[in-house]
C-alpha cells in the first residue's frame, strides 16, 4: 500500500513539474524573448540634436517605432557630411537632415531618395542683440522687408560659414533687394557660442532653429527679429527630410513604410500634444527649460503638417537658394524635382492608406 501511494505521489509531483515547465510564467518569458528578437534594429543618422526633429524623437520615446517592430538607434553629430558618410557606408539605414545634405551627394552621382519631410517650412530664426536692435532702431513689428534690411552690415553667428543658415539668410536678403554680401557670417557652432558672441559684441545676432530665439531672450541678450517662415518661399519648403539609398528602399519597402508611419504618428502627436511631446523628449535637450521646449514646439506647430507629405514646389524652394549660391555650397546642378525622382510620397501613402 505504501509503495502504491508513493508511486502515486511521485507521478503527481512529476505531472505538476511538467505543467510548471510549460505553464504561464515560462511561456510569457519565452514570448517576451521572441518579441524582442522580432525588433529590427535600424540606425538613423542626424547632424546634431535639433528641435525641428522633435516628431522623430517623439516616435522613439512614445514607442511608435517599437510598435512597428523597429528598435531605433540614433547616430548624432558631425553635421551633414557625417550624416551622408553614415548612410553611404551602410552604418545608418536612414538619415534625417536638411535637404542640402542630400543635394551634395546627388550632385556627385549618389542615388538617394527622400521619403518624408518632418517640417513643411524652413524653421530658422534670426535673433539680434538688444544692442544692435537699439543701434539700428529696429522695429521688431515692422514689415518683413524692413527687418530684412536691418541685416545689411550685420555680423551673424552660424554653425559653419556657407552652411544652410548662411545660404538661406543670404537668399532671403536677395529676395528683398538687399546685397547678400553685406552680411558677415561668423562661425559659432551651437547655441551657447552664439549667445556668448552676442553678449560680448562679437556678432550682431545669430541664426538657428528653435529654441534658439527663446533662449536668447531668456538670457536677456536679444530678441527674435525674423522667422524664416514669414517669407512665402520658405513657408512652403521641405526641411529635415528622412532619406535613404534608393537600393535599400527598393529592397526594404516594408521597413520604409513602417518608418514613415511611426514618424507620421510622431508628427501628429507633437502637433496636437506639444506639452506631452516636450516632456517625452526633455532628456534630448538637457539644460533647456521644459517650458521653453513646449513653447518652441507650439511655435513650430504649423510646420508639423500631415504625415510629412512633400510637393515639387516645396523641393524647388529648398533647392533654388543652394544652386544660386553654388560658389558657397558646391551645388551647381539642379536636380529633377518631379515626384518619383529624388523624393516620393509613396511610402506615406502606403502607410496611411488603411
Amino acid at each position: 500500500m505504501f509503495i502504491k501511494k508513493s508511486g502515486a505521489v511521485l507521478l503527481l509531483v512529476l505531472a505538476l513539474f511538467l505543467a510548471g515547465c510549460s505553464g504561464g510564467g515560462t511561456t510569457t518569458t519565452n514570448e517576451a524573448g521572441k518579441d524582442e528578437k522580432k525588433l529590427t534594429e535600424i540606425t538613423f543618422s542626424e547632424p546634431a540634436r535639433i528641435l525641428s526633429l522633435a516628431p522623430f524623437y517623439v516616435a522613439v520615446e512614445k514607442g511608435f517605432l517599437k510598435e512597428e517592430g523597429i528598435k531605433a538607434e540614433i547616430a548624432s553629430g558631425g553635421g551633414g557630411s557625417q550624416v551622408i558618410a553614415s548612410v553611404l557606408s551602410g552604418q545608418a539605414q536612414f538619415a534625417i537632415s536638411g535637404p542640402r545634405s542630400m543635394f551634395v551627394p546627388l550632385e556627385k552621382g549618389e542615388d538617394l531618395v527622400a521619403i518624408q519631410s518632418l517640417n513643411s517650412a524652413l524653421t530658422f530664426e534670426i535673433a539680434l542683440s538688444d544692442e544692435y536692435i537699439e543701434e539700428k532702431k529696429i522695429n521688431i513689428d515692422a514689415p518683413l522687408k524692413d527687418r530684412v534690411a536691418a541685416l545689411e552690415g550685420a555680423s551673424i553667428g552660424t554653425n559653419v560659414v556657407g552652411d544652410s543658415g548662411d545660404i538661406y539668410t543670404r537668399y532671403l536678403m536677395q529676395l528683398h533687394g538687399i546685397d547678400p554680401s553685406s552680411v558677415k557670417m561668423v562661425k559659432l557652432a551651437g547655441t551657447g557660442p552664439k549667445i556668448g558672441g552676442m553678449k560680448e559684441g562679437v556678432v550682431s545676432g545669430g541664426i538657428s532653429s528653435p529654441p534658439f530665439a527663446a533662449q536668447v531672450k531668456d538670457e536677456g541678450v536679444g530678441e527674435l527679429v525674423i522667422k524664416a517662415s514669414e517669407e512665402p518661399t520658405y513657408a512652403n519648403m521641405v526641411w529635415e527630410v528622412v532619406f535613404a539609398d534608393r537600393e535599400y528602399l527598393e529592397e526594404n519597402p516594408d521597413i520604409a513604410a513602417k518608418v514613415v508611419r511611426a514618424i507620421g504618428k510622431g508628427l501628429e502627436f507633437t502637433r496636437e500634444n506639444p506639452k506631452e511631446a516636450a516632456e517625452s523628449i526633455a532628456s534630448y535637450f538637457e539644460g533647456t527649460d521644459l517650458k521653453v521646449l513646449e513653447n518652441s514646439l507650439i511655435d513650430l506647430k504649423d510646420t508639423f503638417q500631415g504625415y510629412g507629405e512633400m510637393t515639387k514646389e516645396s523641393w524647388d524652394n529648398a533647392q533654388v537658394p543652394l544652386v544660386e549660391f553654388g560658389d558657397l555650397t558646391g551645388i551647381t546642378k539642379e536636380q529633377n524635382t518631379e515626384p518619383g525622382g529624388i523624393w516620393t510620397n509613396e511610402y506615406i501613402e502606403e502607410a496611411f492608406s488603411k
